[in-house]
């Protein structure tokens, strides 16, 4: 199932930890075995971390991130890969940034063979960023496109680049946004989103940020 979260700032504005955890704690719900993070901090620099085991278990691990200006997050339910192998969990490299991932890919190794990827992991969604890598066109096109290819159905993709860039992508399966004056908090579940709470619109892609 998985789960995914994610916040964008207004003007650089700061990061609320406390709303962080909140929503982490409930995605969680969407995915126990393994939880991971990449974020942009306010000097621009791009970072990552994952591990295995449930988020809400390591809380205070989110201060990592405590000057993220972007940020995009996961939670895992295992059903290709061994959460075991730090590897297998979200997020994957993607073009010389992140992505995350909800959905299933039930045809992934047929993909890895048509679009001739060379895959390191056992997990599906590590192909949506060898795809979006190949593609040919801008960005958000690559992302799209991928998201076509790996089914128009039951898929959340966020990714983020620098120099500030963050990309979310829904078919079918759930994203809100929640909308403060420091910035905008996304989540699978609405649950502890702050401010005003919309649902993303079905297949529908938005960018946040610098498209430069």
């Amino acid at each position: 199932m998985c789960g995914v979260f994610g916040f964008v700032a207004k003007d650089s504005g700061p990061l609320n930890l406390s709303i962080l955890k909140r929503i982490a704690r409930v995605t969680e719900r969407r995915g126990p075995h393994a939880w991971g993070l990449a974020w942009l901090t306010r000097h621009g620099r791009l970072c990552m971390y994952k591990q295995t085991g449930r988020i809400r278990d390591s809380l205070g691990l989110l201060s990592m991130a405590k000057d993220a200006t972007m940020l995009i997050g996961h939670v895992r339910y295992a059903t290709q890969g061994d959460p075991a192998n730090n590897l297998n969990n979200h997020p994957h490299p993607c073009d010389g940034g992140w992505i995350v991932h909800n959905g299933v890919i039930p045809n992934f190794r047929q993909i890895i063979t048509e679009h001739q990827l060379h895959s390191v992991t056992e997990c599906d969604s590590e192909i949506l960023g060898l795809l979006v890598e190949k593609l040919q066109g801008d960005l958000l096109t690559r992302c799209v496109d991928t998201a076509n290819i790996a089914g128009e159905r039951n898929l959340v993709m966020l990714g983020l680049w620098k120099p500030g860039r963050l990309i979310a992508v829904r078919r079918g399966n759930p994203l809100h946004v929640g909308e403060t004056g420091r910035g905008y908090y996304l989540a699978s579940l609405p649950d502890e989103l702050p401010g005003q709470v919309q649902e993303l619109t079905n297949h529908q892609a938005v960018e946040f940020g610098d498209s430069a």
